[in-house]
């Protein structure tokens, strides 16, 4: 008798895809990456370096993009957040010891550190801002996590708790006398 595996369920087929694209983007960017290093000659490989740092940093922000599209976005957050450590190392070393190497001069190694560097800080604000965003979020998913958990009214007892013909406050008793109704009234 022959046993037949349990179908996948959408969710593992989706976890699965989501690691699949994501092997799929490395190898695509380790050939674009390996393709801008090799397209320049020997003595010009700065250019290349250059160019792979400014790719890496176009691949974060598809993978950053590419989180909205995931229910649950590890890989891609993974993928960014490691292009965008990897540019802007690239970059920085890049430009930084350009001029060690002779490929430009310190003034041009300077302005260029300049230039990353205010990238850097635009994008680390824009990351805060963001995270911030998220965190926000998350607090206000806390009250209607226990909103949703609270069961729910009947439409019926909503329905009798919200009747005009029924009186929000019930008539007011008696004061208890202290006579009994069966007593004759005295007089004085």
């Amino acid at each position: 008798m022959a046993t037949s595996l349990p179908a996948p369920t959408p969710a593992s087929r989706a976890r699965w895809n989501g690691w699949l694209l994501t092997g799929l983007f490395l190898i695509v960017a380790a050939l674009v990456f390996l393709l801008c290093y090799l397209s320049f000659p020997a003595n010009s490989h700065y250019l290349g370096l250059i160019l792979i740092g400014v790719f890496a940093l176009l691949f974060a922000l598809g993978c950053y993009l590419a989180e909205s599209f995931s229910r649950q976005p590890t890989a891609q957050r993974s993928l960014a957040w490691g292009f965008f450590g990897m540019g802007f190392a690239v970059l920085l070393l890049s430009i930084g010891l350009g001029p060690t190497y002779g490929a430009i001069s310190t003034i041009a190694s300077i302005e260029g550190l300049i230039v990353v560097i205010v990238v850097l800080i635009v994008a680390v604000a824009l990351i805060g801002w963001r995270l911030r965003a998220v965190q926000a979020t998350e607090n206000q998913q806390i009250p209607r996590e226990a909103w949703r958990k609270e069961p729910a009214p009947s439409a019926f007892s909503y329905a009798a708790a919200n009747n005009p013909s029924v009186p929000s406050t019930a008539p007011a008793s008696a004061p208890p006398s202290s006579t009994s109704p069966s007593d004759p009234p005295r007089s004085s």
